[in-house]
Order: C-alpha cells, then sequence, then structure tokens
C-alpha cells in the first residue's frame, strides 16, 4: 500500500495536535494560577479554537479544490483556457471570484496547483488575492456591516483590485513553477518523481482513489501551519490590546499601518473581518479601515505559514513586499483624495 504522506509530516501534525490539546485543557490543569493568568489562559483558548474553527472548513474546502484540479484538470486544458494577453489574463484572474466565491483560508493549495499545472504566476496570484474579497458574498457582508457607510465596500472592492493588478503584473509573468514552488515534483503517495501528474491512473474509481490522496498530503501539509498560525494569531491577539491602536487612530499615516499590522495578527476570514471593522471607522481614517479590509485576506499570519511551506522563500518575500507597499498606497490615496475615489465609486 502506498505510503499517503511523509512520517515527518504526520509527526508534526501530531505533536500540534497534542499541543492544541493541551492548550484547550488548560483551565483544568491541577497547578495552581492567579485569576489574571487562569483568564488569560481561557481567553487564548477561546481565540485559538474560534480561529481554528472558522478557518478549517474553507482550507478543507480549498485541499478538495486543489485536489480535484490535480486529479481531473489537465495542464493542456489550462493552457488552452487561460488567455494569451499577460494583462487581461491577470484582470479576467482578479474577477473569477465573481464566480467560485472562495475564502482565503483555502487560495494557498489551489494556487500552488494551480501554478504546478502551468498557470503563468501572476494570473494564479491574482485569482488569490482577488478571490477572497472581489465576490457577492464578501462584497454584500461589507456592505451590510458599513450600512450607515456603504462607500467603504466600493472603497474595499475597487482598491483590492487595484491591488492585485498592480501585484500580479510586477511579480512576473509566466516562471517555470520550479522556480517558485518548493518540493515540486516529490509526491510520497506516487512512487516515482514526476511533476505532479498521475496520469498514469485511469478510471473513475482510479482518479477518485489519487484525489484523496492528494486531498490528504495536502491536509498533513496544509493542516499544521494552520494550527501554528492560528497558535501565533491567538498569542498576538491576548498580549496586544486593541485600545493600543486608538493612540494613533486618526493619524493619516500612522492610523494605516496600525491597521494593517492588526489585520495580519488578528487572522479573520473575509467574509466576517468587515463586522470587525466596522466599529474602528468611528476612530479611524477611512484609509485605515480600508487597509484592514483588503490587506487581511491578502495576508495574515496562517496565510503567510502557508505560503512559505508551498512556495520558495524569496517569492514569498517578494510577495509580501508587494502587497505591503500596494496595500499601504492604496489606503493613503485614500485618506489623501477622498474626493477622488467617492467619485470614481460613485458614492
Amino acid at each position: 500500500m502506498p505510503t499517503v504522506v511523509k512520517h515527518t509530516g504526520k509527526g508534526g501534525l501530531l505533536l500540534l495536535l497534542l499541543l492544541c490539546n493541551w492548550f484547550n485543557l488548560t483551565g483544568n490543569i491541577p497547578i495552581p494560577l492567579e485569576n489574571s493568568t487562569s483568564l488569560l489562559l481561557q481567553e487564548l483558548n477561546s481565540i485559538f479554537l474560534s480561529i481554528v474553527i472558522e478557518a478549517l472548513p474553507f482550507v478543507l474546502v480549498g485541499i478538495f479544490v486543489s485536489a480535484f484540479i490535480q486529479t481531473f484538470v489537465s495542464p493542456e486544458l489550462i493552457q488552452k483556457l487561460i488567455p494569451r494577453h499577460r494583462l487581461w489574463g491577470i484582470i479576467v484572474s482578479s474577477l473569477l471570484g465573481l464566480i467560485f466565491p472562495l475564502c482565503e483560508c483555502g487560495m494557498v493549495p489551489i494556487t500552488r496547483r494551480l501554478v504546478a499545472k502551468g498557470v503563468p504566476v501572476s494570473m494564479a496570484v491574482s485569482f488569490m488575492l482577488a478571490a477572497p474579497v472581489i465576490n457577492p458574498l464578501v462584497g454584500l457582508s461589507t456592505y451590510l456591516a458599513f450600512n450607515s457607510s456603504p462607500y467603504m465596500a466600493g472603497y474595499r472592492l475597487l482598491g483590492t483590485f487595484i491591488s492585485t493588478i498592480v501585484v500580479a503584473y510586477l511579480l512576473g509573468g509566466n516562471s517555470r513553477p520550479d522556480s517558485v514552488l518548493s518540493g515540486i515534483g516529490h509526491h510520497s503517495y506516487c512512487g516515482h518523481d514526476h511533476d505532479q501528474n498521475c496520469n498514469h491512473k485511469h478510471g473513475l474509481l482510479a482518479k477518485l482513489n489519487a484525489m484523496s490522496a492528494h486531498a490528504c498530503e495536502e491536509f498533513f501539509d496544509m493542516g499544521r501551519f494552520l494550527l501554528i498560525g492560528s497558535f501565533l494569531a491567538a498569542l498576538c491577539q491576548g498580549f496586544i490590546p486593541r485600545t493600543a491602536l486608538l493612540a494613533f487612530g486618526q493619524d493619516s499615516f500612522l492610523s494605516v499601518l496600525g491597521m494593517m499590522s492588526f489585520a495580519f495578527v488578528i487572522s479573520v476570514c473575509s467574509q466576517a473581518d468587515a463586522f470587525i471593522a466596522a466599529p474602528f471607522l468611528t476612530s479611524f481614517t477611512p484609509g485605515a479601515v480600508t487597509a484592514f479590509l483588503i490587506l487581511g485576506p491578502m495576508l495574515d499570519i496562517k496565510n503567510t505559514l502557508m505560503l512559505f511551506s508551498g512556495f520558495k522563500p524569496w517569492f514569498v518575500m517578494k510577495l509580501i513586499l508587494l502587497i505591503v507597499c500596494m496595500v499601504f498606497a492604496v489606503s493613503m490615496s485614500i485618506n489623501i483624495f477622498p474626493q477622488v475615489w467617492t467619485v470614481i465609486i460613485g458614492g
């Protein structure tokens, strides 16, 4: 019987699950703790579990979509479907969320699989960055969360669209998969090395078995980073008071940096982050709140760890730098030229 995943991956995930179990039972440890410490541990426990429970379903969806692409979608088919013009391809990819409304928690495995199948890096990245925001569900939730300031939904959608196109275009176009992906071509559930293509299997049942094997490996690969990222996000939320952000909420420059940092740390899915951001609009500049709404779905703790697990470090660092710079520039332009943005979105 073929080995589904590497033993090191299984062992790493098992240790993390044991850590999570200890973390979940800290309230029952027979060690005398001060009330403040006990309350802090309970709060960290609640935050950690809420992040994992919220993200896990979307990660599983992303993993199975990735496995489906790997098993049933051939590189030849992808090459026929993708636009030949680079900029047009980036624009089309940025709008695919209108058809496939996916959460950012499951986008990394899908993006990695698309690149491995031959989709240009710029198009795969534009889909990864834009789809979690530019989709009907997130658009509606943002509009409802900011019902007294409906222009915020326009800021978010347009800001994400602009940021995605610029980042994807600057990142590069047709890089080879082995130049940006880490660990490409080595799959322990197949008996040999190959270019991430198991087309030697024929028949529906064999393909479904192969899809299950791909999904299983992807789960062990991504699951550990989801848990680590969620754990770090819980620690940050527990020890960094939100009131610290309010000290510079009306500063055009610092407020944007503060809310970008907050978005990276809090690691909330794009369907719910608007309801967290809405109360800050009374204390922060519109550009700062927009920065939170744009950056969070593109970059947070758990997604960053997943990116480093699936892509080369230099590629991830370049991607992070471009995202941060572009989101900051877009958000600052909202603070500096609010009238221009109001005219553009028709507010």
